[in-house]
């Protein structure tokens, strides 16, 4: 072949590749309402900064078979390359529906494995666009053991580069695990499906008829599951959350936050703080409210909003500074740390660390959830893998004390001499170990049985207690470092943020852990 007619079938090569699916496959794609891989790569990446690896790879053919651009897989249904978003270099790989519904075959496999490879050796994110159905029948049966090496090179890739999975279609069988495995998971509502099987083989499996969506839809995996972590209305606005999730990062764990710019005054103080706290203590108000007033304006960016709301994870800026936001939500069973609150916060625990960003605690707990069903949850082991990440955690860390901080809920929320940079207080707040009413019957209980009045001795040795457990008595016993007042909040966080992020003084490195997780 001449150099003429090589480059002939180059182009025709490329031509097939960029074609997708082809034209019918392409239009039953949009009349779905998604788009095609390459047109949701292109609304990720900068424009023009896509350099994509192995367009020409095709589907497995037999020995001594070479394929003519006619019978070629393109791109074998997955898209791979580099690119930047917002001049930062990532890694990205798009399932292709269009193509035998961007299933798992050999060398779809390979190509997965490969970006992988690339982002782990030059410790860059990696964004999974996913749209497929799981293996591909015709090519794995018969394969032998399934591999493993794309999971664990990607658990290996965990906490050394950011990984973002957007879930835009039906995710199963290894698109689905490599959506679990990231650290940040998004599904566009109505199109999204995870599941580790699609309805035909859960019905063939277990004889139960199931749509995507009840089966593993942005529902399912949102709000009940806690699989998934935040779901969006449109693909734009999937990509979008991505883009916006990794602007608090940094590339890789190799590198410290750049702090970005900021016009919002740190020394600004919101009069609505003042009036933000019912006077009983008993009424819920909503935290969010707080966390938006002390923050940067407009940085408060919620991540599962939708699941175990009790308790309210986010990232935010300080000063420019990226932080992780914690904070119990009264409206929802008091603030109280359930399980799934637990499993929540160590996940983003876990995922501040990793990336050198502080962490910011807004107490208000009641303590851990108690009752048959929380124990039956796991709600002590839980409790404790939040305390063991926090343990093994050494990013800066702030505690503000709102208002309640009783018992091992206030310790699982950065309770006293857990290595704060400092503890904070409001007027308002009431300490522990034990909620007031419960200490009273517990410590008492011969007492009140025996008095001629117990509802007046109880109402008496409560008044008593409430006396010790507020504020000012905790700081006389340096418990906690100041009670501030409430529109102090924002500029004393700020300051101390300011002197503990000098502690930055060697290259940032991957955190490490050790130990058995409880």
């Amino acid at each position: 072949m001449g150099m003429a007619e090589a480059i002939e079938e180059l182009r025709a090569r490329r031509a097939r590749a960029l074609a997708m699916g082809g034209e019918d496959k392409v239009r039953r794609q949009r009349d779905r309402g998604k788009g095609t891989a390459r047109e949701r790569i292109a609304m990720l990446l900068d424009p023009e900064s896509f350099l994509e690896y192995g367009q020409l790879a095709s589907h497995a053919s037999p020995i001594g078979y070479a394929q003519t651009v006619d019978e070629v897989t393109p791109a074998d249904g997955v898209i791979i390359g580099t690119g930047t978003i917002d001049g930062r270099p990532v890694c990205v790989a798009a399932e292709d529906f269009t193509v035998h519904g961007g299933t798992y075959g050999l060398h779809h496999g390979r190509k997965k494995h490969r970006i992988a490879d690339i982002a782990l050796r030059e410790r860059m994110p990696i964004i999974w666009l996913q749209d497929g159905a799981g293996a591909r029948a015709q090519e794995m049966i018969g394969e032998g053991l399934p591999e493993a090496s794309h999971l664990i090179t990607l658990a290996r890739l965990s906490g050394i580069a950011p990984q973002v999975a957007i879930v835009m279609g039906p995710s199963a069988g290894d698109s689905a695990l490599l959506s679990s495995l990231a650290e940040f998971i998004i599904m566009v509502e109505g199109t999204a499906m995870l599941a580790a099987a699609g309805p035909p083989v859960v019905k063939s499996a277990t004889g139960q008829s199931v749509t995507p969506e009840e089966l593993g839809g942005a529902g399912v995996h949102c709000r009940i599951s806690g699989v998934a972590d935040n779901a969006a209305a449109t693909e734009e606005a999937a990509i979008a959350m991505a883009q916006r999730f990794l602007s608090y990062f940094p590339r890789n764990a190799f590198e410290y936050p750049e702090r970005a710019a900021c016009d919002d005054p740190a020394d600004r103080m919101d009069e609505r703080l003042l009036s933000l706290i019912p006077e009983n203590p008993r009424l819920p108000y909503d935290v969010k409210e707080l966390i938006n007033s002390i923050v940067d304006r407009d940085s408060f960016f919620e991540i599962k909003p939708d699941f175990a709301r009790m308790i309210v994870t986010g990232l935010a800026r300080l000063g420019g500074h990226s932080v992780g936001i914690i904070a119990n939500q009264p409206m929802v069973s008091a603030g109280a740390i359930t399980a799934q609150a637990a499993n929540k916060v160590r996940h983003f625990v876990d995922l501040c660390s990793a990336y050198h960003i502080p962490i910011v605690f807004l107490q208000d707990v009641p303590g851990v959830m108690p009752g048959p069903k929380a124990e039956q949850e796991g709600t002590l082991r839980a409790g404790l893998a939040l305390s063991y990440a926090i343990s093994w955690s050494s990013v800066p860390r702030i505690t503000v004390v709102i208002r309640k901080a009783f018992g091992f809920g206030a310790v699982a929320m950065g309770g006293a001499e857990a290595e704060q940079a400092m503890i904070l207080a409001w007027p308002t707040a009431d300490f522990g170990s034990l909620p007031p009413g419960g200490s009273v019957l517990a410590a008492h209980a011969k007492e009140i049985e025996a008095a001629d009045d117990p509802q007046a001795l109880i109402r008496d040795l409560t008044a008593n207690y409430a006396r010790c457990a507020g504020p000012f008595h905790a700081a006389s016993k340096l418990n906690i470092d100041d009670v501030i007042d409430p529109r102090e909040t924002r500029p004393r966080l700020i300051r101390v943020l300011d002197q503990t992020l000098a502690r930055r003084t060697a290259p940032a490195q991957p955190a490490l852990r050790h130990g058995v997780m409880p």
